[in-house]
């Protein structure tokens, strides 16, 4: 990143002009690259597959940080040699640990053998760096099929899931001409898919015997959970925030299980983040700039995201803010014409590529503008539970209930703070019928929930230092946008009330968010008090581990 660097007391400001070009390439090179060497099967092909991928992701992933170190760009071939040697002697399952594992530890070992740990900007690479490989050793060790949301079975191919979409699509060409209320999934806009079936078609090009390997697909979802990480690592740097804090919110961010599960969840969940995300920080990056190219890239991404979920539209009103101040700013400063084209220019932009597929499908046949499914399963059904009753905790989340009870054992969750946890942590799959699994996922599980706590006080932290200490549009439309987020969530809740509307999927945006504001609150507890900063640290680094604990048993579960 080309930034400017401004020291205000123990307090940081990364902001400025933005080479969004090089790190975008080299993720999409970086998944393509893994696409060409796979052949778009498993991502653990081969031997040759594998360490081609090792390599070239690393190098990929120093260079997109901008950490000009010889010894750490030299030391990743032999990284891939190792992984190399290691998979042409193991099975999946030992290969799996030794990937989650091996490679955290390397990345460690070379962050401290480098001095990158002692460097602010290096230790935010190597963070970046693990989070995109644990990211990688999810798609690895997880099928597609598992952990997921609505994705359905692509041997039935035109079924009404994400899975289904996705054929019709690349069979047909386009979408299908008929009431999408009649085909469940299928309501959602189409950008995703559109994107899915290019990968396919791709697939086809390279290796044609590999023309249906569905795996191949998560390479797209792989660069878009990438993404999401950079982004939001950029969006830190508009704040104003203490080293200590912008580590440890980057470390929660890179190694979430939520935001991880999505790189390899076959639906259109972490296109729309990412866009979504990509639209908040080159928003931020106008109003400090001033670039119409930026805000056309803007505007674009936002209606991108709109078009990819309608979700989207929750970033809405945190952007509009962000908007009016900098034509405000404009009219200030005497620049009439540059307040008023720059609202219009956005708009003009935005809007048609955000709204055309709603406004299509009202005209055609009536589909409301802001249509979403609703679900019909009895067993999700929580309306005859309080609302209010739902905001309290329901008993021990044991290691026998990792979600959902089993449908024989009874009811489903009906509590936020349970539901948000376990789904924040395991989506909706159940695991616990082996001790690898059950075990870490059990720790895991413990440590989120008290992570999540203290994202609840940090959340309320996070407003009052909008307050006291950083009262910028920047920090303003992230507290708008988290807020905004939680109440269209407890609204759909409130209308919709079954269980699977309570999955933390849906507030994302907001996580993201409070995971910026316990970077604020450790930075503060870190000036103020060594014994909290300790025990902080602590727990982000058990968690850390226990997170990579969790996956290498995933290794061994699916395999």
């Amino acid at each position: 990143m080309d930034t400017a660097l401004k020291d205000e007391g123990i307090y940081i400001k990364d902001y400025g002009k933005t080479n969004y070009l090089k790190p975008v390439l080299l993720c999409l090179i970086s998944a393509c690259y893994a696409l060409i060497f796979t052949g778009g099967a498993i991502w653990f092909t081969g031997p040759v597959s594998f360490a081609a991928l090792f390599s070239t992701l690393w190098i990929a992933m120093v260079l997109f940080s901008g950490k000009k170190n010889l010894v750490l760009l030299l030391m990743s071939i032999p990284c891939g040699g190792m992984f190399f040697l290691a998979r042409c002697f193991l099975s999946d399952g030992p290969a799996g640990i030794l990937l989650i594992g091996g490679g955290m530890v390397v990345i460690a070992a070379l962050a401290l053998g480098t001095g990158m740990n002692k460097d602010h900007k290096g230790f935010l690479t190597a963070l970046l760096i693990a989070g995109v490989w644990i990211r990688l050793c999810f798609i690895v060790v997880v099928p597609y099929y598992a952990m997921c949301n609505d994705v359905g079975e692509f041997k039935d191919r035109y079924n009404v899931f994400h899975s289904g979409y996705i054929q019709f699509i690349n069979h047909t060409g386009g979408i299908i001409d008929r009431d999408v209320r009649e085909f469940v999934e299928w309501y959602h806009p189409p950008y995703y898919h559109f994107a899915a079936s290019f990968v396919l078609d791709l697939q086809k090009l390279i290796i044609p015997a590999r023309a249906e390997n569905w795996e191949g697909i998560r390479a797209l979802t792989f660069l878009c959970s990438i993404l999401t990480l950079y982004f939001s690592y950029a969006i830190t740097g508009f704040l104003k925030m203490s080293r200590a804090g912008r580590k440890a919110a980057v470390a929660i961010l890179s190694f979430l299980p939520a935001l991880i599960m999505l790189a390899g969840n076959l639906n259109n969940d972490s296109m729309g983040l990412m866009f979504t995300m990509a639209a908040v920080c080159l928003i931020l990056d106008w109003k400090e700039t001033g670039r119409y190219t930026v805000l056309v890239m803007a505007a674009l991404t936002m209606g991108l995201s709109v078009g990819t979920k309608l979700s989207g539209a929750v970033a809405a009103p945190a952007v509009l803010i962000v908007i009016i101040a900098g034509s405000y700013q404009a009219f200030r400063e005497k620049k009439v014409l540059k307040g008023i084209l720059s609202p219009l220019i956005y708009g003009i932009v935005s809007l048609p590529v955000g709204l055309w597929f709603f406004v299509r499908n009202y005209i055609r046949y009536g589909v409301p503008l802001t249509y979403i499914l609703e679900p019909t399963s009895d067993y999700m059904y929580l309306g005859d539970i309080s609302f209010l009753r739902k905001f309290l905790p329901e008993g021990y989340m044991g290691v026998e209930d990792c979600f959902f009870h089993n449908g024989l054992e009874g009811a489903p969750d009906h509590s936020f703070p349970v539901v948000l946890c376990k789904t924040g942590v395991f989506n909706e799959a159940i695991m616990r019928d082996r001790i690898y699994t059950a075990l870490t996922g059990f720790i895991l599980l413990w440590l989120f929930a008290v992570l999540m706590l203290i994202f609840v006080f940090a959340f309320i932290y996070g407003i009052v230092f909008l307050v006291k200490h950083d009262r910028s549009i920047a920090r303003t439309a992230l507290v708008v946008l988290a807020i905004f987020n939680i109440a269209m969530y407890l609204r759909m809740n409130y209308t919709l009330p079954y269980a699977c509307s309570m999955n933390m999927r849906y507030v994302l945006f907001a996580l993201i968010c409070s995971s910026f504001y316990a970077g604020d609150l450790y930075g503060y507890i870190a000036s103020k008090s060594p014994i909290g900063k300790t025990l902080m640290k602590s727990l982000v680094c058990l968690f850390m581990l226990a997170v990579v604990a969790f996956y290498m048993g995933t290794a061994v579960y699916f395999s």
